[in-house]
């Protein structure tokens, strides 16, 4: 009987080690995250006033919360895994429903990380992640899609990529090459957008860094399930020089052209074939390192092209990509990043110990000029889903947008809890075809990260 019992038990202790899950050993577990509480008052964000009590599209006054949960794990040597969840909501007491989005937990970052992958110099990251470029004036954000969170698209924190990245460190060159699905059509064969290029670095010495990037978007999605056939494709080649000439003084210059077809557009009343298209920025910044409050001044100028007048067989203007730069807070969610000519200062300091005073002026122009009938839509939407301006006619010959002051004060009350208040005022220009109102902001936010 007891051999019987003790055969039973090997069979089982060998079965169990034959078909049991194999786990990965996890030799170390951070959890960290940031609870960002903001209150939002905005007016005038369609730069005009409604009729009489009527405040839609216009006025918005709102709190809302985000919220950011990570999880990072190092496993067996150089195989590391991380997951972000995030939650994005305006507050609703328990009246959130899935409908809206306000009350759904999403992946924000799924990625696994494997260093020394085949060769000691090349990292690979698989999934879910974050991906910026120099000054991200191509790469840095993933764009939000309509109608997938309820907040305006503008103040979301999701900026990731369903991406491949393979990351070569030659010190002092890194190469990194990237492929990203943007959006997937599961029924739809060859109806994506697709995402792919090259982006290489190269420390020239302590104070200069070259960088040389090129990247194609090919877009074969139209919105729809229906497939356009051939895909519109956007090429996109350039240069960034970044350098410390000085103590304290960063400059950069970076120059970028696009170039394609517009093979698949469906909108008939667009007869753009080719596609080509520039961006010049410039920026420089100096910190008084050793007078008292630090302070802190700086200037820039970005151009990036748009079409020109009755030129209707090549698309001039400037393809946004996945830029993550705000060159003025309003201006951010109302303006396109194309056919725009930019100037900014900046300037900062600290007045005491843990706060930080900050100020940004932007002079908005139209990059051309345009004649006949041209409207003029919003980059970002206010509730998730509409635009601020949507189909806004221009004045014929003017290029002025308008002029923007913004303002912001930092208190770090702690390591952990930063509270913030910023305000703005966008005085529309001379290009809008109708008298326009004034756009102002104001946010008051708390920051705790753990």
């Amino acid at each position: 009987m007891s051999k019987r019992l003790i055969a039973v038990l090997a069979l089982a202790l060998v079965a169990g080690l034959a078909f049991s899950p194999a786990y990965a050993e996890v030799q170390n577990v951070k959890v960290s995250g940031d609870i960002i509480a903001s209150g939002v008052a905005r007016n005038h964000f369609n730069l005009a006033a409604g009729a009489a009590g009527d405040k839609k599209n216009i006025d918005q006054s709102l709190f809302m919360t985000q919220t950011r949960v990570r999880i990072d794990a190092d496993l067996t040597d150089n195989v590391m895994a991380t997951v972000r969840l995030i939650n994005e909501r305006v507050w609703n007491g328990q009246n959130d429903t899935n409908s809206s989005g306000s009350d759904n937990i999403n992946l924000d970052l799924a990625y696994v990380t494997l260093k020394e992958f085949l060769y000691s110099p090349l990292t690979l990251t698989i999934g879910r992640q974050e991906m910026s470029f120099g000054n991200s004036l191509i790469i840095g954000r993933a764009q939000v899609p309509s109608g997938k969170i309820n907040i305006p698209t503008d103040l979301t924190e999701r900026k990731a990529f369903d991406a491949i990245r393979a990351t070569l460190d030659y010190d002092p060159l890194v190469v990194d090459l990237v492929y990203a699905k943007v959006n997937s059509q599961d029924t739809t064969r060859k109806n994506d957008t697709n995402l792919g290029g090259i982006n290489a670095t190269y420390a020239l010495n302590k104070k200069v860094n070259l960088s040389a990037y090129y990247f194609l978007k090919s877009d074969n999605n139209d919105g729809t399930s229906a497939s356009k056939g051939k895909a519109d494709k956007v090429n996109t080649v350039g240069a960034l020089v970044s350098a410390t000439p000085i103590d304290n003084l960063t400059m950069s210059l970076e120059g970028a052209f696009q170039f394609g077809k517009n093979d698949g557009a469906t909108d008939t009343s667009i007869n753009y074939n080719q596609h080509n298209a520039y961006a010049i920025q410039a920026m420089a910044d100096y910190t008084f390192a050793k007078v008292k409050m630090t302070p802190k001044i700086g200037a820039s100028y970005t151009l990036l092209s748009g079409n020109k007048s009755g030129d209707a067989s090549t698309e001039k203007g400037w393809d946004s990509m996945f830029y993550d730069q705000k060159l003025g807070n309003i201006a951010y969610a109302l303006l396109a990043f194309s056919d725009l000519s930019v100037y900014n200062l900046r300037a900062s300091c600290k007045p005491v110990e843990d706060v930080t005073l900050s100020m940004l002026y932007g002079y908005f122009d139209m990059a051309s000029v345009k004649r006949g009938t041209w409207t003029y839509n919003s980059q970002h939407f206010y509730d998730g889903t509409n635009r601020y301006i949507s189909g806004a006619n221009l004045r014929e010959g003017k290029r002025h947008l308008g002029d923007e002051i913004d303002v912001t004060a930092t208190y770090d009350y702690t390591e952990d809890v930063q509270f913030g208040l910023t305000a703005g005022i966008f005085v529309p220009g001379k290009v809008w075809d109708v008298e326009k109102q004034t756009a102002t902001q104001l946010i008051g936010s708390m920051k705790v990260v753990f």
